[in-house]
């Protein structure tokens, strides 16, 4: 290998540390509006969904019976995250 194609290897791996790290820097600087502009949900919102959850699945799982109640929540929550990963998929 000549000097002057090693000084091009050695430019081109220069080049794409450089891309690779600007965009980590990117992405990191996005993570960071996002949790500025949608902050996550706390302990307050917790301490709501919680006790709401409790007495739904306390009025509703005597009504139609555990194991039926069972069956819909599994196949809700197979629905809510079919839902996510199509939501999360359009994103991109």
């Amino acid at each position: 290998m000549s000097r002057a194609q090693a000084e091009i290897a050695n430019r081109k791996a220069l080049l794409s540390a450089r891309a690779e790290l600007d965009r980590a820097r990117v992405t990191l600087a996005m993570h960071e509006v996002k949790a500025i502009v949608f902050p996550a949900p706390g302990a307050a919102h917790a301490g709501v969904v919680r006790p709401t959850a409790a007495m739904l699945v306390g009025l509703i799982a005597p009504a139609l019976g555990m194991s039926r109640f069972r069956r819909w929540l599994r196949i809700a929550s197979w629905g809510v995250a079919a839902w996510r990963v199509a939501r999360n998929w359009r994103r991109r």
